[in-house]
């Protein structure tokens, strides 16, 4: 009874709970407002408090002006640091400073990571024109930071970050394939407008890589349409498969992860939408502005789900968390899986990177002689179709006289149509030949399977497609129209098949 009396005293109260809690709370943004100035050097607090520019002119040390321009960054006073950040080029450029010229000159260039609106404003001045020479490695070992910073600006800046990125290429001497493609990757998941994205990866990065690349051009060109290619399909997947889940989230920091940082997040069990999966793509986005400033877009941050269970998930941030990140609640969208991405931008890195210690057809697919495999002459004919376009009609007649042909193109120009007919050409071709069709995907192979069905009949070309997939049984027992039994041997596979016998 005592126990019981304890029971009903803790469950006995008239407050009431929330369903689901609050979709908003109230946050604030930093601001100058509240720094404690008397903390603070007084060279800096002249020049950021009372914006007397003349004091830059006499500051003896770069620990002052570093701690200047983090100052303005963290408060996000941009008009300001543009001012300081370009009278200190000035003086530079004037040799009017006590400071090393070259050194204040570096100093200058490691910091655009930290604020890249300010990219422009460096590379038009006679600091970068009297040091580029000297400045020049520096600039590459920095550039890879300095891309990513700017990617991650792209949903701020939208069409200005183009500039911003040309700029910057146009000014870079060399980046390796293994820093493109990882550029290309957080591009891919952390740009929300697919124009914004298409613009620089068609516009800026693909002119480029010919002169920023080291290697054979069509070998640079084979790898940068590949990587292209992986990114538009995801970006389009992302814009067309966005669902946004009805409960707010709390995050809590929770480390790094590949030089990114961890959130973790409380679950609802219950949630109509259910858990995110492992490998997926989301966007946490603030519920609302900041209190402080209302008119303030809210903050908006795309990740990977690292670990999913019933009631936690953490996610990899791909944007830097605000400081703010524990105070406000998060909408999650979720903008469809990215573990098929992600193996094939993987694939494609170390295929290009490694070459032969990666895959032993590399000579073949980039186009040269391969000293290991000798493949017989499979020049066939060729009969142009109607239903085809010329880009289209191009790329069967290189099926027909190639061992090998890479067929790419954005999604929507009809990959699907052609290797359709590519398929039937080489079946009228080779009558005694079977045809194996991959893919990274179960939905590719079945929409080239529903194509073939629609348009190559088992009476008009005589053969009959089997479906292969990982979840057949060990030993399966198919019949061909010339009523041989073949007996296949299916193992656990990680690709999607579809077999023409």
């Amino acid at each position: 009874m005592q126990l019981l009396d304890q029971w009903l005293h803790y469950i006995d109260t008239e407050e009431v709970l929330p369903l689901f809690g609050k979709t908003e709370k109230e946050y604030s943004v930093p601001s100058l407002i509240d720094v404690d100035w008397a903390e603070v050097a007084p060279a800096v607090t002249e020049v950021v408090c009372e914006k007397n520019l003349s004091r830059l002119r006499v500051i003896t040390s770069l620990n002052e002006i570093q701690n200047i321009l983090q100052l303005l960054t963290k408060y996000n006073e941009k008009s300001q640091l543009r001012a300081v950040y370009s009278q200190l080029l000035d003086i530079e450029a004037s040799s009017s400073s006590p400071i090393n010229r070259t050194s204040l000159a570096r100093h200058l260039l490691e910091y655009l990571p930290e604020a890249v609106y300010l990219i422009p404003l460096f590379f038009q001045s006679q600091t970068w024109k009297f040091h580029k020479q000297s400045l020049e490695d520096d600039l590459i070992h920095i550039a890879p930071t300095l891309l990513k910073e700017l990617i991650l600006c792209a949903n701020s800046y939208h069409g200005f970050v183009r500039e911003l990125f040309a700029t910057l290429l146009q000014e870079l001497s060399q980046i390796s394939m293994q820093q493109l493609a990882e550029l290309v990757e957080l591009m891919t998941l952390s740009i929300q407008e697919p124009e914004t994205a298409m613009d620089l990866l068609l516009e800026c990065i693909e002119p480029e890589t010919s002169r920023l690349l080291v290697g054979r051009l069509p070998v640079i060109e084979q790898f940068t349409k590949c990587l292209i290619g992986i990114s538009l399909d995801h970006i389009d997947e992302a814009a067309s498969n966005k669902k946004c889940a009805e409960a707010s989230l709390e995050l809590v920091p929770d480390g790094f992860s590949d030089g990114f940082e961890v959130v973790k997040s409380f679950l609802r069990i219950d949630s109509p939408s259910g858990i995110p999966r492992v490998g997926d793509h989301i966007r946490l986005s603030a519920s609302n502005p900041p209190g402080n400033a209302p008119l303030l877009r809210p903050y908006s941050m795309d990740a990977i789900v690292l670990t999913s269970e019933l009631g936690s998930a953490t996610f990899r941030c791909l944007h830097h968390l605000p400081p703010y990140v524990k105070e406000c609640a998060w909408n999650l969208t979720r903008c469809g899986s990215f573990v098929t991405s992600k193996a094939m931008f993987d694939a494609i890195a170390a295929l290009y990177t490694e070459k032969e210690s990666c895959c032993r057809l590399y000579a073949s697919f980039v186009g040269l002689a391969d000293e290991h495999i000798t493949l017989p002459n499979a020049r066939l004919p060729f009969a142009p179709n109607k239903f085809l376009n010329v880009s289209q009609n191009r790329a069967l007649e290189a099926a027909m006289k190639h061992n090998l042909v890479f067929l790419w193109g954005p999604p929507g120009t009809g990959k699907t149509h052609t290797i359709v007919v590519i398929l039937e050409q080489l079946l009228n071709a080779l009558t005694k030949m079977r045809f194996l069709v991959t893919a990274p995907t179960h939905n590719a192979v079945d929409n080239i399977l529903q194509r073939f069905i629609q348009e190559c009949s088992p009476q008009k070309t005589g053969v009959t497609p089997v479906r292969v997939s990982t979840d057949v049984s060990l030993h399966v027992r198919y019949q061909s129209i010339t009523q041989q039994h073949l007996l296949c041997t299916i193992r656990p596979l990680r690709i999607a098949s579809l077999l023409f016998i």
